[in-house]
């Protein structure tokens, strides 16, 4: 063979039209073009690691949980088999002010994949991932930092157990309440603090069309938030503050208009029930003056004692957190904040001043959280349909979604400032290991807390905590169809799963909640209860496991009974005759 067959041989199993010198030349350049590639988009690579990481601890979080609801996602469950059935209701069943946007999402759902808790799930788990992505943005844009947006993507991941399970309610518009917020806060940086348009921009009545298309989106997303939860004036408080601040006359502006128009796109359902309802949203807000209300500093201390620590992740429902992993927590969050005060205090001041000149992004962030407890104690003091005091915590959903950005933003702007400071070497140093030391503790802190969950019980109602509930009814629900009970009357937080589980074939109405005027989510079912000579069982909580108030009434009232266990419920049912709930009603809240 030749040398020139020789070099073509080899140039054909190296790499053709190279020789093979020249291959292996260009190899460090493809490394280095790789470099080049990973550098530039480590940002986005990341953040698909942390929506990845996201993803994976909210699968296990439900696969531990088994898909299980609560009595209030059993109640979204139902609404979506009654829209798949051809009803199209508007605000969740007894709400007329929260969205039935999650009873939609749910029915798509069960049209793909058919009637399951884990589909349920599907929704839920989809707005919690957009959520951690849109605190990403959030940040990124409102402290200039793209440190700040990984920061914060990652204690939205990995959020406090509250976070973490609330987040994965099919709750309608609970999640969804947080995701609007973060969209309206993007739209509202782009308006007041977007690049200016150009002279040479076309111009409709002085206005480019980018800032009509600007102003346009902001009603809309008002718009949709309005109709789905009014939660949503943390958000507006701020934002109609800050545009103020832009332009004192923007109401009189002609964006005003394409404003408006995009509200009444995004709230039509909000007013198309309440024109033909004679404005019942507005009826539940504004009921008669309440004989008693909460004093305003046993309001703003229940905010201190139990809202903010868990918003914090300080506190949940479920367990008690160590003291130190709570102080830790707490003072986390709150030297962030008050880090921000201090380095925003001109921007404050300009506040007084109603100037937006010394103001920066994060400062409308400020003025919301500093705006929750204001607001917060305006509903536990004031005529509202909310509870006095919000033992819950979702009505401040706005709060714990934000404090992630504040804390990831806070520690990206200590890592740009410490090397002003100090000689960079020593700087850098100092800046990794605080921003390492704060992540880890933080973070560390709430996945140590979810390994002490039972996620079963996490995902029932705080209302009842100690109550663990079965993974599934079908036993009762079996017993209870062997009976031929259409009918039973039962707490709500059981009973609705049992409607949802039995595909309504058993219908439960919680008798004694509505007597003291609980929230009647199936009028047809409370009425229909009320059938002179109807069988009705009364499935009961037996937290301990004993004899039952209703037990010794019915045999007061002489009738028979049959009694069956299917821990943690009793099931009763009358045999010798049938017996109305309104004659066993003052034993039905037994023995809660």
């Amino acid at each position: 063979m030749s040398k020139q067959s020789a070099n073509l041989k080899l140039t054909a199993l190296d790499q053709p039209g190279l020789r093979p010198e020249k291959a292996a030349d260009i190899r460090p350049i493809l490394a280095g073009q790789s470099l080049i590639w990973l550098r530039a988009h480590w940002v986005g690579l990341a953040l698909l690691a942390i929506l990845m990481a996201a993803a994976l601890l909210r699968l296990f979080v439900l696969y531990k949980s088994h898909f299980i609801g609560d009595g209030d996602e059993a109640l979204t469950g139902v609404m979506a088999r009654h829209i798949l059935a051809g009803e199209r209701p508007i605000f969740t069943y007894g709400q007329t002010y929260m969205a039935a946007t999650e009873a939609y999402f749910t029915a798509g759902w069960f049209a793909l994949f058919g009637f399951s808790s884990w589909a349920m799930k599907i929704g839920p788990l989809l707005a919690a991932l957009a959520l951690v992505a849109l605190n990403y943005a959030v940040a990124r844009y409102y402290t200039g930092s793209r440190l700040a947006g990984l920061l914060a993507a990652t204690l939205t991941a990995f959020p406090s157990l509250y976070f973490l399970v609330i987040g994965l309610r099919a709750w309608n518009h609970s999640t969804e309440t947080m995701v609007g917020g973060d969209l309206l806060l993007l739209t509202a940086w782009f308006i007041v603090w977007g690049t200016p348009p150009k002279p040479e921009d076309r111009r409709i009545w002085g206005i480019t069309r980018r800032q009509w298309v600007a102003w346009g989106l902001l009603g809309l997303v008002v718009g949709v938030s309005f109709y789905g939860h009014m939660l949503a004036i943390f958000y507006y408080v701020p934002v109609i503050f800050f545009l103020f601040l832009k332009d004192k006359l923007f109401m009189l502006r002609p964006t005003v208009l394409i404003t408006l128009a995009g509200f009444l796109v995004g709230s039509w359902p909000w007013w198309l029930y309440n024109l033909t309802n004679q404005w019942a949203t507005l009826a539940y807000f504004f009921k008669p003056n309440d004989t008693y209300k909460e004093p305003p500093l046993r309001v703003l201390t229940h905010y201190a004692d139990f809202s903010w620590p868990l918003a914090t992740g300080a506190y949940n429902y479920w367990f008690n957190t160590a003291a130190g992993l709570g102080i830790l927590l707490n003072l986390t969050f709150l030297v962030s904040l008050v880090g921000w005060l201090f380095v925003r205090r001109s921007g404050l001041v300009g506040w007084l001043k109603l100037s937006l000149a010394p103001a920066r992004p994060v400062d409308l962030l400020l003025l919301m959280v500093l705006c929750s407890p204001v607001i917060y104690l305006l509903w536990g003091a004031g005529n509202v349909a909310f509870t006095p005091l919000d033992t819950t915590g979702r009505y401040l959903l706005p709060l714990i979604g934000i404090l992630p950005v504040m804390l990831g933003g806070g520690l990206a702007r200590l890592a740009e400032w410490l090397p002003g400071r100090w000689d960079f070497s020593r700087a850098r140093a100092v800046t990794i290991g605080l921003v390492v030391v704060v992540m880890v503790g933080v973070v560390g802190s709430n996945v140590y807390l979810y390994s002490k969950a039972d996620y079963v019980v996490a995902f029932q109602s705080p209302y009842f905590p100690e109550l663990k509930p079965p993974v599934d009814n079908i036993p009762l629900i079996a017993y209870l169809k062997s009976q031929q009970i259409e009918y039973a009357t039962c707490n709500h937080w059981v009973g609705n799963r049992i409607v949802l589980e039995s595909a309504e074939a058993v219908k439960c109405v919680d008798y004694h909640d509505l007597s003291i005027g609980g929230l009647d989510r199936f009028p047809d079912y409370s009425r229909a209860i009320e059938q002179p000579g109807l069988r009705v069982a009364f499935v009961l909580l037996n937290l301990s496991d004993g004899s039952v108030p209703l037990e010794q009434r019915l045999k007061e009232l002489g009738v028979a009974y049959s009694r069956q266990e299917f821990l943690p419920y009793i099931v009763i049912i009358p045999t010798s005759r049938p017996v109305s709930p309104r004659e066993v009603v003052e034993q039905l809240h037994y023995p809660l």
